[in-house]
């Protein structure tokens, strides 16, 4: 019996050291983890971190952006597989230049981050892989747009799902609050923005500039009440989380949704938030009830906003529990993964040839293009009967 192939990448699979940290409450649910249990699927990931010729297999990866070799071993096993759920677009494209190559139709699902950037742009007009997407997940409205509308991607392929936190990992602890604003992350972040919004305020700032997910490289230089901190473990992180008076999510303005495992984190934790309002991220915050915006490398409003809150302690108070809330009702792991799993199941129904208005399958809502929602229905069906 075929069943679906969720192809992780270079993140790996599934072994028995991450699934204890997790019952120990050491770090939280993995969302492809999540997934394979309800589908009942295979992940597709590797084992070899630690041998040698991987190291410099990684090396080459990390300067394309790619991760070929998961690519090619998901593309050598598709025959025995239903479908297949890519995890990032640095899996899907790779993958999907291979199975063209072989003709290979399988129903193939993306999750995407960043379909925007200029290289995936120029790839996509020369090769139009992304045509072979049978479906692109957006975890945010300006990436899903971008796809309905650059792309050529029907609308009725195309979802936006706000992105996941574990929220029983992160959730709101009796720790005793410290002085300090705490900021978290490296993709897209604007620490220099941070940095001169608090000089001479004499508020301390740590700041946690490491990522799993990101590659990028950030230099900052602070003051005295400045502190950088570097991988933390996710019991440590939650921990900095737990303390902080206030976080602070100083971002570049960007497309795509930089910063939004922090602010979700964040909101988990029931934590007053500042967020620079960038294209990315306002699916995310409600300004003055879930958090705060402030405008993208804006020194004077940054400052304002910290110094307005600080000795606020019912603010504070009402932002955080305004947040878990939301994180509760929309934005964590388990809503996250019904997504997910409803989308995988609708792709399969439609590549099958049966897809039909009588199926149980819930969409979220997105018609970036205005179109009817039966007028994009069609083209599914179209699209199926077609091939």
């Amino acid at each position: 019996m075929q069943t679906p192939l969720i192809l992780v990448g270079h993140r790996g699979g599934i072994n028995r050291h991450l699934e204890l940290e997790q019952q120990n409450n050491l770090m939280p649910r993995q969302d492809y983890i999540e997934i394979v249990k309800r589908l009942g699927a295979e992940p597709l990931g590797n084992d070899w971190s630690n041998a040698t010729w991987y190291r410099w297999t990684r090396r080459i990866e990390e300067r394309l952006k790619v991760d070929l070799l998961e690519s090619f071993l998901a593309a050598r096993q598709s025959s025995r597989d239903s479908a297949v759920l890519s995890m990032s677009e640095r899996v899907a494209i790779p993958l999907a230049a291979m199975l063209y190559v072989r003709n290979i139709q399988i129903p193939h699902i993306v999750i995407v981050h960043k379909l925007s950037s200029g290289l995936k742009t120029y790839l996509f007009r020369v090769w139009q892989l992304h045509k072979r997407f049978t479906h692109v997940i957006c975890v945010c409205r300006a990436q899903a747009v971008y796809a309905a509308s650059k792309t050529e991607l029907p609308a009725s392929r195309v979802d936006f799902v706000y992105d996941k936190v574990d929220h029983h990992f992160f959730h709101p602890l009796e720790e005793e609050m410290e002085d300090y604003i705490l900021a978290v992350g490296n993709e897209q972040r604007d620490y220099g923005t941070l940095i001169q919004a608090i000089a001479g305020t004499g508020l301390k700032l740590v700041i946690v500039a490491s990522s799993p997910w990101s590659t990028q490289r950030i230099q900052i230089d602070g003051a005295d009440s400045v502190t950088e901190l570097k991988h933390l473990s996710y019991h440590e992180l939650r921990q900095m989380y737990a303390r902080a008076r206030l976080v602070v999510v100083p971002l570049v303005d960007v497309d795509y949704a930089a910063g939004v495992n922090t602010v979700l984190e964040a909101m988990a934790m029931a934590k007053p938030l500042i967020v620079s309002q960038t294209r990315g991220i306002t699916d995310y915050v409600v300004h003055n009830e879930t958090g705060m915006y402030v405008k993208p490398g804006d020194v004077r409003d940054l400052r304002d906003s910290i110094l307005s809150l600080w000795e606020e302690p019912r603010e504070l108070n009402r932002l955080g529990a305004n947040a878990r809330q939301v994180v509760e009702e929309r934005m964590n792991l388990d809503i996250y993964v019904d997504r997910i799993v409803q989308i995988v199941h609708r792709a399969m129904i439609v590549q099958a040839g049966c897809y039909g208005g009588g199926n149980s399958v819930q969409r979220c809502e997105f018609s970036p293009s205005g179109r009817d929602r039966s007028e994009a229905e069609a083209d599914d069906r179209n699209r199926c009967t077609s091939n």
